[in-house]
């Protein structure tokens, strides 16, 4: 199990883009909470994969999609096989990515 400066770290990592300031609310909720960081991990992993679908169809997708398609093309199983908490989300997303390319 993780220490809390490590749970810390990673959240800080994930929320980053979310928090333009020391102090978020994003932050403190996920700390307060004690948010599984592997969960955190994995859903920065689909909001990428939201992302670069949204991009190769030209416009939103929705998270629904995005979580299915994570799922459907076996993204969420490797990401179980890739899963290290000394990795960053980006990290993990591309050894995902790299086996299982966007399908059409």
């Amino acid at each position: 199990m993780s220490s809390k400066n490590k749970i810390i770290e990673k959240i800080n990592e994930v929320v980053k883009p979310y928090c333009a300031r020391e102090w978020c609310i994003l932050k403190e909720f996920c700390i307060s909470k004690q948010i599984n960081v592997r969960v955190l991990i994995q859903l920065k992993c689909i909001e990428h994969r939201k992302f670069e679908l949204s991009e190769k169809v030209g416009r939103d997708v929705g998270w629904k999609v995005a979580y299915t398609e994570w799922i459907d093309s076996g993204c969420a199983e490797l990401f179980s096989k890739y899963y290290n908490e000394d990795l960053t989300a980006e990290q993990i997303y591309l050894k995902v990515v790299k086996k299982i390319p966007i399908r059409k």
